[in-house]
């Protein structure tokens, strides 16, 4: 609904007010009313978008949507919640920034997009950014960035079509907003691999990231690339990384790859949490399992094991409420089509072994990707 863009921090600011107060209801008596009524409301930010989600039963519908609608249209960010929120980013970054983990996964991202790229900032914009922030910030944020334009909604339950489009679209169609489009985010720059360590000598534990440039949602190598994420790093006991470096080495305290795709590029990553005096070892084991790819690729029947997760834990998934909603709004905002479910099986399942193979070798290499360490580890430079 709302690209970041140049507003960097403050779409994460003004997502944490969006339940602090309208013009017709102040924080408590919007939280009194959600309560009242058995309803949940909430707003998230992402790098891309801003996204709300909520339950209610079909009886308050209309109310939920009003509230929705006052939230979205008419807040007013109080100076008192302001501060609250202020101190609640700074608490979120000091934590953060004690954190071996996120650390690592931030600075890495940072090298994958480079130059300021939105994929590699923090939403909450650093310390000092959130101190600057002011109330106009936050208005004028609002203004020119949230509206009906791009909105897109995703509805499951005990709803029909009339419903939906009396109590739902209509209201969320009226919204009102000065906003001018939606911001483009543009392709990431090209990746230089980079190596860093940061050192945090209290830490009892050193953290690694590794990772590089992957694929935008919508690129022919999707499919292929996030069954071998899987078979590499995530299925079972972590794939084939995790039972190298976890269970048959004792090198990790967890060891897993993610694969992370948004609409204008994307990012394939290892994660692993080492004690200090493994890491080297640690290093050297992902490394191998690296090169491994190049030259015993991805046995057939660990490809057919991994279609079939794949299949069976959409499969899963769909059996509640808000999973089904989740995928009805991934669907449209990637442009996967609205018989994406229907077809999902049969795409997987038609991956061919060879492609799959490939794109592994391809993308999950050690040469082609940057690496941080962070814990207590000095300055010491490590190769990959």
């Amino acid at each position: 609904m709302v690209a970041e863009g140049d507003a960097h921090g403050v779409a994460e600011f003004a997502s944490r007010l969006l339940l602090s107060g309208t013009r017709r209801l102040g924080a408590a008596k919007l939280a009194d009313r959600l309560e009242g009524i058995g309803a949940t409301l909430e707003f998230h930010n992402g790098e891309e978008v801003l996204g709300f989600s909520g339950r209610c039963t079909r009886d308050s519908l209309r109310e939920t949507i009003r509230i929705l609608v006052d939230c979205l249209s008419h807040p007013t960010f109080p100076q008192r919640e302001i501060d609250r929120v202020r101190g609640e980013l700074l608490n979120d970054l000091r934590i953060e920034a004690d954190d071996t983990a996120s650390r690592a996964a931030r600075e890495l991202a940072r090298f994958v997009f480079p130059n300021d790229h939105p994929y590699g900032r923090d939403p909450k914009g650093g310390a000092d950014r959130v101190r600057r922030i002011r109330r106009r910030d936050l208005v004028d944020f609002h203004e020119s960035r949230v509206g009906a334009e791009g909105l897109i909604l995703a509805v499951t339950g005990d709803v029909d079509r009339e419903l939906v489009e009396e109590a739902i679209a209509g209201p969320l169609s009226r919204l009102e907003s000065d906003a001018e489009g939606i911001p483009a985010i543009p392709p990431p720059p090209p990746h230089k691999p980079r190596r860093a360590t940061i050192p945090m000598p209290h830490k009892s534990q050193a953290d690694i990231a590794i990772g590089g440039p992957a694929v935008p949602r919508g690129h022919p190598d999707y499919y292929a690339l996030n069954l071998a994420s899987l078979l590499f790093g995530r299925i079972g006991l972590y794939g084939r990384l995790g039972r190298n470096l976890r269970d048959e080495q004792g090198l990790a305290y967890y060891a897993f790859t993610g694969l992370d795709a948004r609409t204008a590029g994307g990012i394939w990553s290892i994660s692993a949490g080492v004690n200090p005096a493994n890491l080297e070892k640690a290093v050297q084991s992902i490394r191998a399992e690296l090169d491994r790819l190049q030259t015993d690729p991805f046995h057939t029947d660990e490809l057919r094991d991994g279609k079939d997760n794949q299949i069976g834990s959409l499969i899963v998934s769909l059996e509640r409420n808000a999973e089904v909603a989740y995928e009805l709004h991934r669907m449209e905002y990637y442009g996967l089509g609205m018989n994406f479910l229907e077809r999902y099986a049969d795409i997987v399942r038609e991956l061919p072994e060879d492609r799959v193979r490939e794109v592994a070798m391809k993308y999950f290499t050690a040469n082609g990707s940057s690496m941080v360490v962070a814990g207590p580890v000095g300055r010491t430079r490590l190769s990959l």
